[in-house]
């Protein structure tokens, strides 16, 4: 059984903000281990109770009409019925707390700054830890003809070294370009 609750209020004409909290109940939780490094061979186990809770708050708000900021934050946690299995350390990976901030500011009528912040905290169970990170996008996107967005990026700012999936390094800095075409 999965519940959840959640209100959304308009704090004042441009700012509004969203609060839900949560609660999975799961019997019979099926878990998948691999005893070898990446994952060369599966085996599957079977919990019989595992509960996920947690709360998600998140608000979006325009500043002085040029200036937006949004963001979010999520705390996760987890109850399982104890086991002698091994495979119950991966169910402790996800982490407890994360955190994004946005800022979105117009240079120009068509010319838009962004600038991301994400954090994601440390996670450590049994032998495996993932330390915490904290990331930086920017980016600036040029609206032409008001249909088409071209926007110039890097990802990973300052080439952060981290995992977002434990055994598997993210890259450092990334380059791109995103083009949108809005064809309606």
């Amino acid at each position: 059984m999965h519940y959840d609750i959640g209100i959304y209020h308009q704090v004042a004409k441009n700012i509004d903000t969203r609060l839900a909290l949560y609660y999975t109940d799961i019997t019979n939780y099926i878990v998948f281990d691999s005893p070898r490094s990446y994952y060369s061979d599966y085996y599957a186990y079977n919990l019989g109770s595992v509960n996920f809770y947690g709360v998600e708050w998140e608000f979006s708000s325009t500043l002085f009409n040029k200036l937006g900021l949004l963001g979010n934050y999520t705390y996760r946690g987890m109850n399982r019925e104890e086991t002698e299995l091994p495979v119950v350390f991966w169910l402790d990976l996800p982490p407890k707390h994360k955190f994004n901030i946005g800022l979105r500011y117009r240079l120009l009528k068509d010319s838009l700054l962004t600038c991301d912040l994400r954090y994601v905290g440390k996670r450590k169970s049994g032998n495996f830890t993932n330390d915490d990170f904290f990331i930086t996008d920017v980016g600036i996107e040029q609206t032409i003809f008001k249909k088409l967005k071209v926007l110039l990026y890097i990802n990973n700012l300052f080439g952060e070294n981290y995992e977002e999936v434990h055994g598997f390094p993210m890259p450092g800095q990334t380059y791109g370009v995103q083009v949108k075409l809005a064809l309606f």
